[in-house]
């Protein structure tokens, strides 16, 4: 049976840990019969291929997280963590063949919580919720746009906010709704009456499953007005309020959604980013070394003379003691690598400089030939 996905697709039956979860899931249903019907357990197995290991990458998760860490720093912002509380539903409403969609971040393939939805969730807590006049919520979110304006800008808040991204990869969970009153939700015109008698309908879905963790960040337009400061702190307490109470995402009625504030894993990334600005830092001296450094030693430099011992000694022998027993080298250049080999052994290989053993002789006699020592 042919399947409607791209031509030469080539798309394998079962799913591997290493594929981008969120492109197989949306893209590569495989679930259908031979009458073109999917089943429920056409639908259970293909949301159950997805649920037995977390899915996506650490390391790619965790270069996501400082990027956006970098870039809410640099804007004057804050971010938070908070985990899920019980299960956490986003992107229901997206269409997909097991009838039920789901928001898959498209680089990571992870589930994920949009900018708009947080702004949105946000914005209807302190609507709702938070005794606070229209102007000021006007000013934090914007005006509501109305038909017929053509500026943009005139809805445009004065706090931004961050996709929620997850810190690790995410577990998933296959969840279950039971309408009762299909057949009178079907009708296009009101006959039957929603009643008890109906059977129940399971329909299942994906859920992202409790105490997995996420990035939520935000930031004011413009970080040197005092205002737009004031403000976008007011938004971070109102998201906290509003991922405890009322909760993020689909079927937050029900109960979905609730997040709980992870203060411990915010110093984990407070690690990770004081770990990724030395690393920064660190990058930094050594161009600046290597831009300072005459030709020789700036070769030298990337054979890695200053920062990995073992490859520079193997570039040693296969290169630069060959360029000293070469009589047609430069008398200069020659002394030059002399002098920084001799560096090179007395900073990270002193006692053998001082004490030969059988293999470094030859090497150690030769520089100091040409050294005249």
């Amino acid at each position: 049976m042919a399947l409607p996905l791209y031509r030469n697709h080539n798309a394998p039956r079962q799913f591997n840990r290493s594929f981008n979860t969120g492109l197989w899931y949306d893209k590569f249903f495989q679930g259908w019969t031979r009458d073109w019907t999917i089943g429920d357990r056409g639908k259970r197995d293909w949301i159950n291929q997805v649920t037995g290991t977390p899915v996506g990458e650490k390391a790619f998760l965790k270069e996501a997280v400082l990027r956006q860490v970098r870039l809410v720093k640099d804007l004057g912002g804050e971010y938070r963590c908070f985990a899920t509380g019980w299960r956490f539903v986003t992107g229901l409403g997206r269409s997909h063949p097991v009838e039920n969609g789901f928001a898959w971040h498209h680089i990571l393939g992870t589930p994920y919580l949009p900018g708009s939805s947080v702004k949105g969730m946000v914005r209807s807590w302190a609507e709702n919720w938070v005794q606070v006049s229209p102007d000021d919520v006007n000013r934090i979110f914007g005006p509501r746009e109305t038909k017929g304006e053509k500026h943009v800008e005139k809805h445009i808040g004065n706090v931004i906010f961050f996709d929620a991204l997850p810190i690790n990869p995410v577990q998933l969970e296959e969840e279950v709704m039971t309408p009762h009153y299909q057949e009178y939700y079907q009708q296009e015109r009101p006959q039957v009456a929603p009643g008890d008698w109906y059977d129940p309908v399971p329909i299942p879905f994906l859920a992202v499953a409790p105490r997995q963790t996420f990035l939520f960040a935000l930031a004011p337009r413009r970080s040197t007005a005092e205002q737009d400061r004031k403000d976008f702190l007011l938004a971070f307490e109102w998201l906290a309020e509003a991922l405890s109470n009322v909760g993020a995402g689909a079927k937050t009625a029900a109960g979905y959604g609730r997040f709980a504030r992870e203060e411990n894993v915010e110093t984990e990334i407070n690690k990770w980013w004081e770990e990724a600005v030395q690393e920064l830092q660190q990058r930094d001296a050594q161009k600046k070394k290597e831009e300072a450094a005459s030709p020789v030693k700036k070769e030298m430099m990337q054979d890695g003379y200053d920062r990995d011992q073992e490859a520079f000694m193997r570039t040693m022998g296969e290169k630069w003691l060959k360029k000293l027993a070469e009589e047609q080298s430069p008398a200069e250049e020659k002394h030059e690598i002399a002098l920084l080999l001799k560096e090179w052994y007395l900073i990270y290989r002193e006692e053998q400089w001082k004490k030969p053993n059988k293999k470094n002789k030859e090497k150690i006699a030769l520089i100091k030939k040409v050294l005249g020592e």
